[in-house]
């Protein structure tokens, strides 16, 4: 026997604990524990055969809830149909615990955000509802609203921030009691409100004879409030999370509220066996938990003997140093080539950083993050996500959706009801809108260097030829509004598209995003960028504070899952200036790794 056999054996049977546990559970998952494939394995355990009561399998994204449905499918279809649910936590509350309480009319919608209903502007500066922050108190029932960017948006304004703030209110509450409709927010406050009538229980205990909550450390704290509340009612749930994983705190998702709700569920059980990452990857992620779980979880996975130290990949000068990589971006390529000497193909590589604007960009699309607008530059974003085959299929669907409100706003231009009501009050299929919306994409030039305001005045005759199906034919579109900087610029670099010749892209086939976009995805080699000296001087101060760790500080959070998404290597690059300062560093936590540059002097 292998001397891996026996590990990998109790990595098993803690699994198979899990599959079999009663429910109330709280099931703590290191990353790649197999925890998506414990929750098929429990789901199976379903007698096949008719059955008045299912189970919910909840996560906090379209991405992990299809996957935990593809699972199921393959093994045993019927578990994916009713009486049983799987999808969103907001999906969930809408269905089960919000809609079907709320009266006839209006006529209610969820809607992801505020960008999405044309009406939710506020004052005579039009400044969009989702720029506002509501805050709910469960306790006593109270809204708050916050402007972060009011001390901007505010210049040479004839109202306060506190005029903004009460206008805001009303706006909001208008649009969800008067004309129906509700963000995620607002479905969270309707169904605690519902959650607390015992009748509303009472109905969802004969409905699932199990609720799971997946990824359960980005719940806020409205939803372990509806938790609680269910749990109190009798709900056998099982709440599965990795807290050290929380990188949601922006969104009130705290580490230390779903410690403080786990405590009341009776089992307790922890998958510590990691399916993903070597033992290296395993060894630098312990060192950013708190002491009570600084052991490394145990890789029992493909990856269980690969040895390779942490990459640093310093660039830039320092003093009379200089580094043989000038940037990021040579970082970028440096990362890939040394990735390959390990047999690791650049598709295999993921480069990350905290904020977009950092990130080594190695990719021959468009930017992934998803245009709020409908201006030219979001048109350009869309013509070009359409028209490039290996775009993502989210991205293909919101390019439709941008399309598809340019053409209605053109073919009605007086209108305020979301696209959904602008179709319906004139006819028009959704079919035919995405079809009509495709056409159009497809004719629109290419999105390439370009000076902006040229692409523009093409896009437009484009639009202009798009006649609506009815007989009516509109004006002349004075839509396509761009900035004026962006006017002279390339329509392709406006939208993260590569300059023809461009030699700063690291290889092609590197992916790229923020740490948080990265969440839930994996590769075999991680590059993480540490943009400026105090970025680095950020995350040295909070990793050498014993006080400090992945349970009260969200930076070590974000960091941890940035390293974790790693199957075999981790490699980091950040300004030469703080070169000896890491290695300082990872040479006190006794962390192994090498460096890969020339220093020489200048």
């Amino acid at each position: 026997m292998n001397l891996i056999d026996p590990r990998r054996a109790q990595a098993e049977q803690r699994q198979q604990q899990a599959v079999h546990a009663s429910a109330p559970l709280f099931l703590r998952a290191c990353p790649g524990a197999g925890k998506t494939r414990v929750l098929v394995d429990r789901h199976c355990l379903t007698p096949p055969g008719p059955r008045r009561a299912g189970r919910a399998l909840l996560s906090f994204t379209n991405v992990a809830s299809d996957e935990l449905r593809d699972r199921c499918s393959g093994n045993r279809p019927d578990l994916t149909a009713f009486p049983h649910f799987i999808g969103t936590f907001d999906s969930f509350l809408w269905r089960y615990l919000v809609r079907p309480f709320l009266p006839a009319t209006p006529p209610w919608q969820h809607v992801l955000s505020w960008d999405h209903v044309p009406a939710a502007v506020v004052g005579p500066r039009k400044v969009p509802l989702s720029s506002f922050r509501f805050s709910y108190d469960p306790a006593t029932r109270q809204t708050a609203v916050q402007w972060p960017a009011a001390a901007r948006s505010l210049v040479r304004s004839q109202l306060s921030e506190a005029d903004y703030l009460r206008l805001a209110q009303r706006r909001r509450d208008d649009l969800w009691q008067r004309r129906g409709y509700m963000t995620g927010h607002e479905v969270r406050i309707a169904a605690l409100d519902h959650v607390r009538n015992p009748s509303v229980t009472h109905l969802l205990r004969h409905r699932f004879i199990e609720i799971v909550v997946d990824e359960a450390q980005d719940c806020s704290e409205l939803d372990l409030t509806i938790l609680e509340q269910l749990h109190r009612a009798g709900l056998p749930l099982v709440v599965v999370a990795d807290t050290d994983q929380g990188i949601y705190e922006w969104n009130d998702a705290r580490p230390q509220d779903l410690h403080s709700f786990t405590l009341h569920l009776p089992t307790r059980l922890e998958l510590n066996g990691n399916w993903r990452s070597s033992p290296s990857v395993c060894q630098l992620a312990a060192t950013l938990r708190p002491t009570s779980r600084s052991i490394p979880d145990d890789p029992v996975g493909d990856h269980h003997e690969a040895a390779i130290p942490l990459l640093l990949l310093p660039y830039g000068h320092h003093g009379r140093k200089a580094s043989g990589l000038l940037d990021a971006s040579d970082a970028g390529e440096a990362f890939v080539g040394y990735a390959a000497r390990e047999d690791i193909a650049p598709a295999d590589c993921l480069a990350m950083a905290y904020r977009n604007d950092a990130v080594p960009k190695a990719r021959s699309r468009p930017a992934p993050n998803h245009p709020k607008g409908t201006d030219a530059k979001a048109l350009a974003w869309a013509a070009a996500v359409f028209t490039t085959a290996e775009a993502p299929a989210t991205a293909r669907k919101h390019a439709l959706a941008i399309a598809s409100t340019l053409l209605d706003d053109y073919w009605h231009p007086d209108t305020e009801e979301t696209l959904a009501d602008s179709l319906a009050a004139h006819g028009i299929a959704p079919a035919l809108m995405r079809r009509r919306a495709g056409k159009f994409l497809t004719a629109l030039p290419p999105v390439d260097a370009t000076p902006a305001r040229d692409w523009r005045s093409a896009a437009r005759s484009v639009l202009r030829a798009q006649f609506p199906p009815s007989t009516n034919r509109p004006a002349p579109p004075k839509i396509l509004s761009l900035a004026a900087k962006e006017l002279d610029q390339p329509i392709g670099s406006l939208v993260g598209m590569p300059q023809a010749d461009s030699d700063s892209t690291p290889a092609a086939g590197m992916r790229s995003s923020t740490v948080h976009q990265a969440k839930g995805s994996e590769a075999d080699a991680v590059l993480i960028h540490l943009p400026k000296p105090q970025s680095v001087t950020e995350l040295l101060q909070a990793w050498a504070d014993p006080l400090t760790h992945t349970e009260n500080n969200e930076l070590l959070r974000t960091y941890y899952v940035a390293i974790t998404r790693a199957r075999h290597m981790v490699a980091l690059t950040y300004p030469l200036s703080k070169h000896r300062e890491v290695t300082t560093h990872l040479e006190t936590m006794k962390i192994d790794y090498r460096e890969e540059t020339a220093h020489h002097l200048v």
